[in-house]
C-alpha cells in the first residue's frame, strides 16, 4: 500500500506558524524549514539566520500573555545539570574546534514546548548536552541525544547537525519526565520538590542555558559549526516555578552514560514560561 500526501498548490509556496490548522500545514512548514536550513548552512556568504528565515517575532502585549499564563501556555520541563563522572568520556566529545569548558557540566533537560496553544504545534524535545568551548572564545553546549514525537521534527533538527531521534513516547509533568524508546525508559528526570542552596536566580540562569547549542553540520568542506541563541525581546513571564532536587535516568547502553554518575541526584527545577519575544539566531562559529 502506498500513501500519498498530496500539498494544494495554494500552499506549494508555503505557510506562516500563525497559519497553522492541521497536520498537513505543519508538514509544510517543515519543508520550508528545511529548506531554509539547507540554503544557510550551504551559502558561504551568510552567518546568521533569524528565525528559521521566518522574521522577526515581536514581543506579545502583556495583556496576551496574562491571558496564556492562565490558559496553562508556554514551555514547560524539568531542567538539571550534573558534573560529569568521567571526564576523559566528557574529553571524548569535545570535537575540534571545540575544546573543554573551564567547568564541566552535563545539560540534562525535558520540556513541553507549548508556546501558542495550538495543538498541532505543541511538542516535546529532550536535551543531553555537554558544555563546551568555541573557538571564538564562549561557551555553548554540544547536544549528544535529543528525543523528539514526530519524524518531521527529527528531520529537521538532522538537517542542523542535531543527534534527534523518534521516541515511541515522550511524557512531560511538573515532577516527571520520561522518554520510551524501543518500549524501555531511555531518559527520564524525577523531581522532589524543596529548597537548594543554590541562588534560585542563578541557578535558572545556569542551567536554562543549556537548551542553547552548537551543531555541526557536514559540508563539502568538512563541517559548519553553529550556534544558537535568543537576542533581543524580555524576559518569559515565568507561571509556573518550583525548585528541588532532580534524580536522573540514562540508558546504561547509551555511549554518553557514562557522564551522568549513578543514582545522581542534582539541583534543577520545574518552570514553565510564556511569552518573553525576541528572535532565535543561528550562527555559523568562526575563530
Amino acid at each position: 500500500m502506498v500513501t500519498t500526501v498530496t500539498i494544494p498548490k495554494e500552499k506549494t509556496k508555503g505557510v506562516s506558524r500563525a497559519d497553522i490548522k492541521d497536520e498537513l500545514d505543519r508538514l509544510v512548514l517543515s519543508r520550508i524549514i528545511i529548506d531554509r536550513v539547507r540554503q544557510f548552512v550551504e551559502d558561504p556568504g551568510t552567518d546568521e539566520l533569524l528565525n528559521m528565515g521566518g522574521g522577526t517575532r515581536p514581543a506579545l502585549p502583556p495583556e496576551k500573555v496574562d491571558e496564556m499564563a492562565k490558559a496553562g501556555v508556554g514551555t514547560s520541563g524539568i531542567f538539571t545539570a550534573v558534573e560529569p563522572a568521567d571526564l576523559e568520556l566528557y574529553r571524548s566529545f569535545m570535537y575540534p574546534p571545540l575544546s573543554m569548558p573551564d567547568k564541566p557540566e552535563v545539560g540534562v533537560i525535558l520540556v513541553d514546548y507549548n508556546q501558542t496553544g495550538n495543538p498541532v504545534m505543541r511538542y516535546q524535545e529532550g536535551f543531553v548536552s555537554v558544555k563546551a568551548m568555541c573557538p571564538d572564545g564562549k561557551e555553548g553546549w554540544l547536544v549528544l541525544s535529543m528525543p523528539v514525537p514526530t519524524f518531521y521534527h527529527c528531520l529537521e533538527g538532522n538537517c542542523w547537525g542535531l543527534p534527534k531521534y523518534v521516541a515511541d513516547e515522550m511524557t512531560v509533568t511538573p515532577t516527571k519526565a520520561e522518554v520510551i524508546y524501543e518500549g524501555e525508559v531511555r531518559l527520564s528526570l524525577e523531581l522532589t520538590p524543596g529548597p537548594v542552596e543554590e541562588d534560585e536566580g542563578a541557578l535558572r540562569a545556569r542551567i536554562a542555558v543549556a537548551m542553547s547549542a552548537v551543531t555541526f553540520h557536514p559540508t563539502k568542506g568538512g563541517a559548519c559549526l553553529i550556534r544558537w541563541f535568543g537576542r533581543g525581546g524580555g524576559p518569559p513571564r515565568v507561571a509556573e516555578w518550583q525548585t528541588g532536587m532532580v534524580k536522573v535516568y540514562v540508558r546504561p547502553e547509551d555511549p554518553w552514560a557514562g557522564l551522568i554518575p549513578a543514582n545522581s541526584v542534582t539541583p534543577g527545577f520545574h518552570q514553565r514560561v510564556v511569552g518573553g519575544g525576541g528572535d532565535i539566531i543561528f550562527q555559523k562559529v568562526k575563530g
